[in-house]
This record gives structure tokens, sequence and C-alpha cells, in this order.
């Protein structure tokens, strides 16, 4: 509970980045070679490489097995069609909506955002709905019958799988930052050039060289675009070492209130076992009040959102970045309002959201690698493609759009 907000509360003071685990998540999936190239990207695969690194070699094999699930018959064990429509409508609801109960429900509740709240209230009542209505034992279980399984899992933590699938992001992460060091020389050498072309003469070092878009731009121009990248480079550089221990704190987080186990959210979505006794579970509850709250304290110190204005401890910056990057939108639109819908259906199904199956990932679930992920990565695919469609349908607009 505390670290889950505290991870959050380090990205958001130190680096000036939310954490969004659905966005951190497909935005390096999704766009392997934009998050090897793109010096901004940098500080997520090194969050992600952090956080499945702990959680495959010191959380996994603690934290992974889920006795309820196998000796509770109330808690539903998720097919392989429960996993495919799962991670899609969860890629495609948490992509098109813009967060998940990381993103909206612990940092954007936590700055009272309109769109956050919104969000919340409409991916919560679905997964209420949909946990509730395809539990096992209700009316309508002959119907969504397909989503549910009686085969008990044979193995809930596969070591060297998720090694491979956590060592995969480490490479990715070492190449990002070999480039970012190139990229961060090249910067100087360019900037020294472009500085001696200024005063009127050139070393004998650059003999030879060119510099980018020289006919193009002035002098002042190309100073200007030098500084702007060099401000990029450094910030990027300097988000490394708390996006780092962020995302190790994350996984402690998630591991330690247990909210990487399906049958914590089940013990909470399915809204029969409320009056079933001993059946009902209150963690994710927990878990996301007490991490909203830290989250919420944290952004008493930043200037814009802090509640009290005259605060002398309020940054109009983050520690080590030039500016706090937060959304800032307040707009009710059809991309937000769908995409939660869609991700409270997936959440409702197959009781994960993109931080807990992480987590599962790095430990090697089967099911979680070759049925949740890759329908994800689908979803979000989809979702990116058809988002500018929906862009600026207002509320109203929307209900047009619908009927």
């Amino acid at each position: 509970m505390i670290a889950t907000g505290l991870s959050a509360a380090i990205l958001l003071l130190v680096s000036g980045n939310i954490l969004a685990a659905s966005c951190i998540s497909s935005s390096t999936i999704t766009s392997p070679y934009k998050a090897l190239t793109d010096p901004s990207i940098a500080w997520k695969l090194l969050f992600l490489s952090s956080f499945l690194i702990l959680s495959n070699t010191v959380l996994g094999p603690h934290f992974s097995y889920d006795e309820r699930s196998v000796e509770d018959l109330r808690i539903p064990i998720v097919s392989f069609y429960g996993y495919l429509l799962s991670g899609f409508f969860t890629g495609f609801g948490t992509r098109l909506g813009n967060g998940c109960t990381s993103g909206h429900g612990i940092c954007g509740m936590a700055r009272l955002s309109k769109r956050s709240i919104v969000a919340v209230v409409i991916f919560m009542g679905t997964a209420w709905g949909t946990a509730t209505l395809t539990a096992p034992g209700v009316p309508f279980d002959n119907i969504t019958d397909f989503l549910r399984t009686d085969e008990v899992p044979t193995t809930f933590y596969n070591r060297w799988l998720g090694f491979g699938v956590s060592m995969s992001f480490v490479v990715l992460t070492v190449c990002a930052l070999y480039n970012l060091w190139r990229t961060k020389e090249r910067n100087i050498r360019v900037g020294v050039k472009s500085r001696h072309q200024e005063e009127g003469s050139t070393p004998q070092d650059n003999k030879g060289q060119s510099f980018q878009d020289n006919n193009q731009m002035t002098l002042p121009q190309q100073q200007e675009a030098e500084d702007d990248v060099h401000v990029v480079i450094n910030d990027s550089i300097h988000k490394l070492i708390p996006a780092g221990v962020a995302g190790g704190i994350f996984a402690v987080g998630l591991a330690v209130s247990e909210m990487v186990l399906q049958s914590k959210v089940f013990g909470f979505l399915n809204l029969y076992l409320f009056v079933d006794e001993g059946g009902f579970d209150p963690t994710l509850l927990t878990v996301m009040v007490g991490g909203c709250i830290i989250s919420f304290i944290s952004y008493q110190f930043v200037k814009p959102f802090s509640l009290f204005p005259d605060n002398p401890y309020a940054r109009e910056s983050p520690i080590v970045a030039r500016k706090f990057e937060i959304p800032t939108g307040n707009v009710i639109d059809a991309p937000l309002i769908v995409g939660a819908f869609f991700f409270g259906v997936g959440w409702g199904i197959g009781g994960l959201c993109p931080g807990p199956a992480m987590f599962l990932a790095a430990c090697g679930s089967e099911p979680i690698l070759y049925y949740w992920w890759p329908t994800f990565i689908v979803g979000s695919f989809l979702a990116q493609k058809i988002k500018g469609r929906l862009q600026g349908h207002s509320c109203t607009k929307f209900y047009a759009l619908v009927q």
C-alpha cells in the first residue's frame, strides 16, 4: 500500500513523471524502435528492467502462488479464452483511455483530475459488473462458462522462462542507454562545432564534418535547437536512477500487498462475495486508497497542483528534470469513456491490470505470457489506430456517435 504510493511519489517529485503502468508498458512493447532511439523513453525501460528483474529473482518465488484460486471454488480460474479476451480488452481500453488503476486511480485521483475520476468510476463499475456476472455459480454461468475453467494450472512460477523475459528488457535497456550515451556525445561534438562556426573559425579536429541543417537554420536557431536537445538528453540521464528505484519499489508494493494474485481482485470485484461469509477481500480497496493518499501528499509539493498556494515547499520543477510532465486535460471525451469501459471489462474477466501482469510475466506465468500479453499488444495497436478518429468527441457527441 505505502510502497505503491511511494513509487509514484518518487517518479513525480524527482523525475516529474507519473506512474502509469499501462502507458509505460505499451509504449515500450508496441514501439521497440522508438524506445531504443527516443532519449525520453529510456527511463521507462530502466523502470521495467528493475521491476522485472526484482520480480523474477527475489519476489516471484514467494508471492506468485495463488492458493485461494486453487482451493476456493468461489474464485474463478481464468480459461484460455478468458485470458485472450481479458488481455485484448485491457490493452485496448488502457491505450484508448490513457490509463489504468495506477495512472488514473493512484496518480490521477490524487491530483483531483476530472478525467481520472470519471475513468475510475466507469472502469470500477464495469469491472464489478463483469466479475459478478461471470463468477462461478451465477445464474448466467452457462453463458459465460467459456471464460472459466476447472483445470488448475500446473505451474505458477517458471524462473527461467520469466528470467528470459526479464533479460530481454535488460538487453533492450542496455541498447537504449548506449544509444543515449552516443546521442549525448554527438550532441556535444556538434555543439562545439557550431560555436566555432559562430566565432568564424573551425578547429582542425572538425574538418570534414558537416553540421545538420546548417543551410536551413541561422546560427541562433541552431544554438537554440542544440540547447533543447541537450536539455532533453540531460533530463533523460538524470531520470534513470529514480526510475530504477521506483520500478523496484513498485514491484515490492504489488507483491507485498498481494495485488499480483488474481484471487485478491476477484475477491473484491465479485459483488456476490459481499454477502458470502469469508468471501469478500478488501485488499484492493485499501491498496488503491492508501496509494492514492501517498500520491496526493506528493502532489502538494507540486506548485500547480498544491491545494495550498502559499506552500513554500511546493516546487515549480522536479528535482532532477526541467519540468513536470503531468497531464492537464479535463475534457471528458469518447476515448476516455470507451477506453475506461473496455478496461473494466478486461479487468473483470481476467482479474489483471498491466502492473500485476508485468509481475506475473517476470515470474514466467505461461497463461500470462502466451495468451494475455499477446492480445494486450494487439488491443493496444488497435486502440492507437482508432484513437485519432474518436479524439475530440465530447461526451454529448459520443452519445450521437453510438446511436
